[in-house]
């Protein structure tokens, strides 16, 4: 008998745990060069980099082009300020440069030292004195200077101002503060000079007037025309003779007209002033005028003051200063060689620019009140 094997079930296989799926993953990053934000292969940042230093070296050259060009240009259009310039046999161009840029002319010596050296002008710059104006540019001023053509300069001497106005005065024409100086201090043997102590300086001997002068005349040349064309002027009017009338010598007059000058300009006025001036010094009194003390302040290099102990302050010292306080026009030296009649003892300037003379404190003292309330404030 045929035995049939009971029927068995396939036994299946081992069923293996599947792992999830995996997300993908992400690409390589590129690296990053160039402008943040822009993926660039290394190969192309030099490109930016070759860029970037063409463009600032464009702009660097754009930039000098615009410096050199404008510091061609003149430094004041339209000024009509003429400066002394004096040019020594063998000064390099770098000092002329610079003594034309110290002197308020150009704009930079570099650029003038630059196209003096592009124009072919730079060893042909002559020796001379000079007159230039920062209305004029580098290369009108370069071309002056190689022609050879010196010019004459006309210099205004301004009245009533002391030496230190007239030091400011000479400078806006080129002339140096050791040129200057040495003139102040010079030995002079102008017979304007003869009774002026040794002491005191030249304040009020430097005749306001306007100079035709060389470029190459020095300050003291040009102060020794001063001083004679004040002694001419003083001999021809007779005006020496009339001091001594007034038991005046030069000096002591000029040391009066100063004074006259600072305090009023109108020559009518500085007649009766001189009177007024007159009549104190006759009873002893003080001339008591504000202008000495202001100017012994100036020279003290401090605020003024009537308190101010000084020789000069006549608000505390009785007679004339020791000297001069500023220069003065011509009609001050005759209103002090030749006063107007009158008694009057004081005098004030008035807001609306008339001069009120009293006889009396009293009288000053309205005068002050009623003419007087802004200026004497």
């Amino acid at each position: 008998m045929d035995i049939i094997p009971p029927h068995k079930k396939p036994v299946p296989p081992p069923v293996t745990p599947s792992k999830p799926p995996q997300a993908p993953k992400p690409p390589m990053p590129v690296k990053q060069t160039g402008l943040p934000g822009f993926a660039r292969k290394r190969r192309f940042s030099w490109r930016w980099w070759v860029f970037g230093l063409l463009g600032a070296v464009l702009l660097a050259i754009i930039a000098a082009n615009v410096w050199y060009f404008s510091s061609l240009q003149p430094l004041k259009p339209g000024s009509g300020e003429k400066i002394r310039v004096k040019v020594t046999t063998g000064e390099s161009v770098v000092e002329i440069a610079a003594n034309l840029r110290q002197a308020g002319v150009i704009r930079s010596s570099t650029v003038f030292r630059i196209y003096a050296e592009l124009s072919g002008n730079k060893g042909k710059l002559k020796a001379g004195g000079y007159t230039v104006s920062p209305a004029q540019s580098v290369p009108d001023i370069i071309d002056h200077l190689a022609s050879g053509n010196t010019d004459d300069l006309i210099i205004t001497i301004p009245p009533g101002v002391s030496t230190i106005g007239i030091r400011e005065q000479l400078r806006k024409y080129g002339y140096s503060d050791q040129e200057i100086t040495a003139a102040l201090q010079a030995e002079y043997g102008s017979p304007l000079l003869a009774d002026k102590p040794a002491d005191v300086g030249l304040d009020g001997y430097i005749f306001p007037e306007t100079f035709k002068v060389d470029p190459n005349e020095t300050v003291e040349s040009l102060f020794k025309r001063s001083f004679d064309e004040l002694y001419g002027r003083l001999v021809q009017a007779g005006l020496i003779d009339k001091f001594r009338s007034h038991n005046l010598n030069i000096h002591q007059a000029l040391t009066l007209a100063s004074i006259v000058q600072k305090e009023v300009t109108d020559p009518a006025d500085q007649r009766q002033v001189a009177q007024v001036f007159y009549s104190r010094l006759a009873e002893g009194a003080m001339l008591g005028s504000d202008v000495t003390y202001i100017y012994a302040a100036n020279q003290l290099g401090i605020e003024p003051s009537v308190n101010i102990d000084s020789p000069y302050n006549t608000r505390k010292y009785a007679g004339l200063p020791p000297g001069p306080i500023a220069n003065m026009n011509f009609s001050a030296l005759e209103a002090v060689a030749d006063p107007a009649p009158g008694d009057y003892l004081y005098f004030v300037a008035g807001d609306d620019g008339k001069t009120y003379f009293s006889r009396t404190l009293d009288e000053h003292l309205e005068n002050v009140k009623k003419h007087c309330s802004d200026l004497c404030n």
